[in-house]
């Protein structure tokens, strides 16, 4: 063990050093939160734009044309095994949120992404080498989904150390960098198999993916404990000499109040690095907590059915009878909508309370699914609904760390949403299994769809009932900022 932890002390350091830091602090933070989108843009962005790469597996390997394992020979086979490489992907984006959150621990932020840029830009260079369909899953599923995963747990959560007010609107900004992403990327990855065909866009996407986010990964580094212990020494000074001020004031009541917002806001300045809802301090009190597993149900549910609406919108807007590009179209402005949903949602949620915005979000994506997405069958249905669903649904990937903050405060908050991430490995990996399955056993041709809509909107109902329970759980007056 000593050994291993010696090997690991004498591995390089990569990204904003603490000197750095100490001298520049607004600069450092400001390279984070960039780096932080751009790796937003990048990672989690191609997997928003996977639709794209669905819908030529889709024509590979469909259940009346082909599903061999070697690509251009067909054979019969009762399911697509192309859903294989989605699931896969997903699935190991979430089990690596959790093992990424402990390397970080061992070796840096910055270190551990450049890793994640390794494993992503080889899995998605070596899938255009690829002519099987195992071959894929292990390439774009396993190495690339890893790679993601492992970027994701540290772009989503590390602007919260660096910043104490207006946190929900700058995880939204960053998080918005996932929609930016997937709003340029499906429509280039169309172009590049168009252009280069399916192979060559592969080979071209991981190099981009592979020297982009290795540049962001300079920019990772978490807030030192030196400006922390800085500004709650300010912080301190300036609730005492408010209090001061206060009790020896002749001014009435009107200033006694405006000093004691002031005051408030500066003794939550200094509790929201620490404090939450729940006062627990380990993995294990965590883990013991009630609000945990409400908001690890609800993550897990609509997570899940977050990528099968992401995944099925191109292939869901050719089986209506639309062409591939307005398939690519929708799936980019789904991608787009969120954008402007996790800044303004993150905005509002600064106001009115994270996991009350959690809750609102997800009853309106609910509503969206069975109100406007199973009824569609033409062009503009299926804009309007993906710019509601963009808005609304998107916020969910900033909601998470923002819950766990108010729940269990911001130290270890890569490793409570990394925790979270675990459940998430068996939805996300089953859910666009099963609503192929859905599709395959009871619908046909293009109506098909109708069962995935049905059974994306059931799942988005029960993660809106477990929010609701953690909701009560935490207060139940309706009007409390939670």
């Amino acid at each position: 063990m000593n050994a291993v932890r010696k090997a690991i002390s004498r591995l390089p350091k990569i990204g904003i050093t603490q000197s750095f830091s100490l001298a520049h602090p607004h600069f450092a933070a400001s390279m984070v939160v960039v780096a932080a989108f751009i790796g937003m843009f990048l990672a989690p962005g191609i997997t928003n734009s996977y639709g794209i790469f669905e819908e030529e597996y889709e024509n590979l390997y469909s259940n009346s044309n082909s599903t061999t394992s070697t690509i251009g020979s067909p054979t019969k086979s009762s399911l697509s095994p192309a859903i294989a490489i989605g699931a896969v992907h997903l699935g190991t984006n979430y089990l690596f949120t959790t093992i990424a959150g402990v390397l970080c621990e061992r070796i840096g932020m910055g270190l551990t992404t450049f890793i994640g840029a390794l494993l992503v830009g080889a899995g998605m260079f070596a899938a255009g080498f690829c002519t099987k369909v195992w071959q894929l899953v292990l390439a774009q599923g396993v190495l690339a989904g890893a790679g993601i995963g492992t970027i994701f747990i540290i772009v989503s959560t590390i602007p919260t150390s660096w910043f104490s007010k207006n946190q929900g609107f700058l995880i939204g900004v960053v998080h918005s960098g996932s929609g930016v992403g997937g709003l340029v990327l499906a429509p280039l990855t169309r172009f590049l198999i168009n252009r280069y065909s399916l192979s060559g866009a592969l080979k071209i996407l991981g190099l981009i993916l592979a020297v982009g986010i290795a540049l962001v990964s300079l920019g990772m580094a978490t807030k030192p404990d030196e400006l922390i212990d800085r500004e709650d020494e300010d912080n301190i000074d300036m609730v005492a000499s408010l209090e001061d001020v206060c009790s020896n004031s002749d001014g009435g009541s009107s200033r006694c109040a405006s000093v004691n917002k002031v005051t408030s806001l500066a003794k939550k300045r200094m509790s929201v690095r620490s404090f939450g809802v729940r006062d627990v301090h380990s993995t294990k009190g965590v883990l013991k907590s009630q609000e945990f597993w409400y908001l690890n149900i609800a993550v897990m549910l609509a997570e899940a059915s977050f990528y099968v609406v992401l995944f099925f919108l191109p292939v869901y807007s050719i089986g209506i009878g639309l062409t591939s590009e307005q398939g690519a179209l929708i799936a980019g402005v789904a991608n787009g909508a969120t954008i402007i949903g996790r800044i303004t949602i993150g905005y509002i949620a600064d106001l009115s309370g994270n996991i009350n915005m959690f809750l609102i979000t997800h009853v309106f994506v609910t509503l969206s699914c069975f109100f406007l997405w199973f009824p569609a069958k033409s062009f503009i249905i299926m804009i309007v609904f993906a710019c509601t669903f963009g808005l609304f649904a998107g916020s969910l990937t900033p909601m998470v760390p923002l819950c766990s903050v108010t729940l269990f405060g911001q130290n270890g908050l890569a490793n409570n949403v990394g925790l979270l991430g675990i459940g998430m490995v068996l939805t996300t990996s089953g859910a666009p299994v099963i609503a192929r399955l859905f599709y395959e056993k009871l619908g046909q041709n293009g109506a098909g769809y109708g069962t995935v809509a049905l059974f994306c909107g059931g799942v988005y109902f029960l993660a809106t009932l477990s929010i609701l329970a953690l909701r009560i759980c935490v207060s139940r007056n309706p009007w409390a900022k939670i």
